[in-house]
């Protein structure tokens, strides 16, 4: 997979898992397990955005 398609892939799974923390959240309540589980898993995919961003402009 191309640079370009990584990145958009995981803007896509981001925006997933946002819709998903917030379905959790007002489902479940905000300091939930699920709820927070879901959190970090977004932490962890926009962690990897950045990344991938900060790599591509130091090259």
């Amino acid at each position: 997979m191309s640079y370009e398609g990584y990145v958009e892939n995981l803007l896509i799974l981001i925006k997933e898992k946002r819709d998903s923390m917030i379905v959790l959240a007002n489902k479940t309540g905000y300091i939930s397990d699920q709820t927070i589980k879901c959190s970090q898993d977004l932490d962890k995919l926009i962690y990897e955005y950045q990344k991938m961003i900060y790599q591509k402009k130091s090259i």
